[in-house]
């Protein structure tokens, strides 16, 4: 398929700085719409009754401690598997853990995971929160550490959205994940990213939901209706054994998978939630700071983070308590629940669009063996059967987001990009099925030799 300059000319003064158009799917729409504010603050008060959730707490008591909190998690991830079909399948994952810095002694972490099966064995798509929660002090597994914000919120955003897309049945798996020690050092997350690492499980994307249930800032400033979202432009991991990263790009320090990932849930998020403005963040974490996906990334997983806009750092990480009349302490009652439900509604949209779609094509190269003014793109074929065609993505280098797209029929693997310079442009491609499902892009490695 060759694309004339010209045609191209001719649409860049109206595309230069929008968007490519975005799909609504009838079924995702329907499960969006079904998320329950109610439901997420029921969620989000239970876990607060437990007093503490810490790592180290109480594991026997049936009301409180992080013993108590599992054991809940998993009774009700049940119910709600019995609501919604069946089709969810749940369990406690153990991981026995040596001592370290945060975890004097080690100890054993548990995962509480719903799992929705998929047509397809190896594909994977990770909702993520973590339900432990801390006080002032690190160590302190006694205190009251309600934990309302960080983390209840995005548990009870998991939570939630595996109650409105237990009754799919999508072509990747989901996985509905409530991870512990998170304040540890990211030890669920850990273990179980590694476990994944270990096993070849192609994670295509890993969403954590970390203090996601808050408006007003310490600043004052009050933002119900936007949510950042941040990734990493340059991978992080895995590392060889030089040291150095094993999986890099080439042409672009923006356009890792994570990258690809966030880009993909601002369309998808933003449009079955019109008004709720999902920000890109162009960092792994907020300044030196880091959550649950930070573990997926090092091993080589695309994974992003979801959090509030302005948070308030006198309801994070703090003993419940008043001082001159200002109150510290991370309660239920300072949460702005209509705001977790579309941050659980973003979540919903992105993850069943991946999830629905067909795989991303693999292999997917620029070919440089010659220099042409042109891009030659190839890639790998994909033989699912609902399979529609493939498109091409693309954007100037200082764009955000991708501007342009170009179908290309399923027969072909290759195409040239005629009068688009790759010095100058940044190119993705994707899948897309008959319902039009696009699959998340994928973005091109320089490659010498010819199509395979």
């Amino acid at each position: 398929m060759i694309i004339r300059s010209l045609i191209l000319l001719s649409a860049l003064g109206a595309l230069a700085s929008a968007q490519v158009p975005q799909t609504i799917d009838p079924q995702i729409k329907a499960a969006v719409d079904t998320v329950d504010a109610k439901r997420i603050e029921t969620t989000v008060r239970k876990l607060v009754s437990f007093g503490t959730r810490h790592t180290m707490s109480d594991t026997e008591s049936d009301k409180r401690g992080i013993g108590a909190a599992r054991r809940w998690l998993k009774q009700h991830l049940e119910a709600i598997a019995t609501e919604t079909g069946g089709n969810l399948k749940i369990s406690m994952e153990r991981h026995v853990i040596p001592a370290s810095r945060r975890l004097r002694g080690g100890g054993e972490v548990v995962n509480v995971v719903a799992t929705l099966p998929g047509t397809d064995p190896n594909r994977y798509v990770i909702l993520s929160g973590h339900y432990d929660s801390r006080a002032s002090r690190g160590g302190d597994a006694t205190s009251d550490a309600p934990g309302a914000d960080d983390d209840a919120s995005g548990t009870a955003v998991v939570v939630e959205a595996a109650r409105v897309l237990g009754g799919c049945k999508p072509r990747a798996t989901i996985l509905f994940m409530c991870v512990a020690a998170e304040e540890q050092g990211l030890l669920g997350a850990r273990a179980h990213a590694q476990m994944a690492y270990d096993e070849k499980r192609r994670i295509e994307a890993m969403f954590t939901n970390d203090i996601v249930g808050g408006v007003i800032g310490s600043s004052g400033k009050r933002e119900p209706m936007r949510l950042r979202l941040f990734s990493e432009g340059v991978p992080s991991g895995p590392k060889n054994d030089e040291g150095r990263v094993a999986r890099s790009i080439v042409g672009s320090d923006n356009d890792a998978s994570s990258r690809q990932v966030a880009r993909y849930i601002e369309s998808r998020g933003e449009a079955y939630t019109p008004g709720f403005d999902v920000t890109l963040v162009f960092r792994q974490d907020r300044y030196l700071r880091g959550g649950d996906h930070k573990a997926f990334n090092d091993l080589g997983f695309p994974a992003v983070r979801f959090t509030e806009c302005h948070e308030n750092y006198a309801r994070q990480h703090q003993n419940v308590r008043k001082i001159d009349g200002k109150e510290y302490g991370d309660l239920p009652d300072n949460l702005d629940y209509a705001f977790v439900s579309r941050v659980c509604r973003t979540n919903v949209a992105a993850a069943a669009e991946i999830a629905l779609a067909p795989a991303s094509p693999r292999n997917v190269r620029v070919l440089v063996a010659r220099l042409a003014p042109d891009t030659e793109l190839a890639w790998k074929a994909n033989d699912e059967d609902t399979l529609a065609g493939y498109a091409i993505l693309y954007r100037r280098t200082h764009e955000p987001q991708w501007t342009h797209r170009v179908t290309v029929a399923k027969d072909k693997t290759s195409v040239v990009m005629e009068g688009l310079s790759k010095d100058d442009w940044l190119f993705g491609v994707e899948a897309y099925d008959t319902k039009g499902r696009r699959s998340i892009p994928v973005y091109p490695t320089p490659s010498y030799g010819r199509r395979r």
